[in-house]
């Protein structure tokens, strides 16, 4: 694991409002965690090649390896080579779309200086934007390893102290005046050495259009940035993620019991779903809260389950000495017979009738025995093994379920069923839950 400091502390003795900090560690995708009190954790997986742009629910600008190479200071040898390797990732566009931005920062500043409407702290913040976080790397293209020391170097620190001393309310509106002029300057030149104003614009554009994912979690209040990057784990993945829901299992060494946790992804509007499990995470440990499952939380892992970590590698390997493959299967096959002719009010056999219930909500049961249960069960029963991390229309079709699994996703995907389609379904399916 590599841990940063981003944004403006890292400068040493800057002072801050908030906390920003970055985490580099086996996360499934680039996601962006902020805290009741707008701190920042930006949680990294371990393979560059997953970074796109920096998650912000405003126009991003910036690509991590940016934000990871240039705007932020390393703790250990560690940080330090996952800098480096930020750095040599930074495309080019990185650098022509940095000048279109310091451009635009300075256009601002010079607009909140005519409206003369904004408190001067506000105010010059357009301004240590263009300069501190675009100029200043954009006039000397090196690494800079230690950004004191590269600040310190720059032709323009003298002109970021002075905006910076506009942040604190030292300048007058006609000190900004002077100092727009100097940066405008410097903008031009820039602007002009990158292709022009429209070819920066241009770079601008092509960077933004970056579709590796990315997410912006809202933390409830009490939870911190720590255990929530602890929570992102995702070390196992349930089932098969779609836009709407993720279903993961995390390892928490703090955890005591397995409970449920849900977050939802702002920019994507997402739902994870995250079973948090101790280490110690047994066969038979239920999950707390909610309706009793019909099985454990071992037993879903390794029934639905896919490892993503080594942490999930191992857990789903230790619960697999602890679960007999056969008698899960009998369980599966007992449930599937409850959803096929059980009294529950989302059996088949409840809802077959009920002109209450909409016909698409009808196919459900039979999509729970036929593209879940059964599968998993027959697999189990076959070969001895569990079917965690296999796909479920390979199963289907290995259990010569293939026509029925594919006409219940069919109905499930036109959303909507004739009552002779799904009586010819049940028909199919009765004798294998009898």
């Amino acid at each position: 694991m590599a841990r940063f400091i981003f944004g403006s502390a890292r400068f040493v003795g800057t002072v801050t409002n908030n906390t920003n900090i970055a985490v580099v560690d086996d996360f499934d995708i680039p996601t962006k965690l902020v805290s009741a009190d707008k701190d920042v954790c930006l949680c990294l997986p371990a393979d560059l090649a997953i970074w796109g742009l920096y998650p912000t629910h405003q126009d991003a600008w910036l690509c991590l390896s940016f934000v990871v190479a240039c705007h932020s200071r390393h703790e250990d040898a560690a940080g330090l080579a996952v800098r480096q390797a930020a750095w040599a990732s930074i495309p080019a566009s990185q650098w022509v779309a940095l000048a279109a931005k310091a451009a635009e920062f300075a256009k601002e500043f010079r607009t909140r200086l005519a409206s003369g409407l904004m408190d001067s702290r506000k105010l010059f913040k357009s301004l240590t934007r263009s300069l501190q976080d675009c100029l200043l790397y954009l006039g000397n293209k090196k690494f800079p390893e230690d950004q004191d020391a590269f600040l310190a170097a720059s032709p323009v620190a003298a002109l970021i102290e002075e905006a910076n001393r506009g942040r604190r309310g030292d300048l007058s509106i006609e000190d900004g005046l002077a100092l727009a002029d100097k940066v405008d300057t410097l903008v031009a030149r820039l602007v002009a050495e990158h292709g022009g104003l429209a070819a920066c614009s241009q770079a601008l554009f092509e960077l933004a259009n970056d579709k590796r994912p990315g997410r912006v979690i809202l933390l409830p209040a009490g939870t911190t940035l720590d255990h929530g990057a602890a929570l992102l784990a995702c070390d196992v993945v349930i089932g098969v993620p779609d836009t709407h829901d993720m279903d993961v299992v995390s390892v928490v060494p703090t955890a005591t019991a397995p409970h449920l946790v849900q977050f939802k992804d702002e920019l994507s509007g997402q739902r994870l779903d995250i079973i948090v499990v101790p280490p110690t995470l047994g066969a038979a440990d239920q999950l707390q809260g909610g309706h009793p499952a019909f099985q454990s939380v071992a037993e879903m892992l390794l029934a639905n389950g896919t490892p993503r970590t080594t942490k999930g590698q191992a857990l789903v390997a230790r619960l697999s000495s602890s679960v007999n493959p056969r008698s899960l299967a009998a369980k599966y096959r007992e449930v599937a017979r409850q959803f096929f002719s059980g009294s529950d009010r989302k059996s088949w056999a409840s809802r077959r009738l009920d002109a209450t219930v909409a016909q698409v909500k009808k196919v459900i049961p039979l999509y729970r025995i036929a593209c879940d249960l059964l599968p998993r069960a027959l697999f189990m029963e076959r070969s001895g093994l569990f079917p965690g991390g296999l796909d479920i229309a390979r199963l289907a079709e290995e259990s010569n379920l293939g026509d029925i699994f594919r006409t219940i996703r069919s109905i499930l995907d036109r959303q909507d069923a004739s009552q002779g389609e799904l009586e010819a379904l049940a028909v199919q399916l009765a004798p294998l839950v009898s």
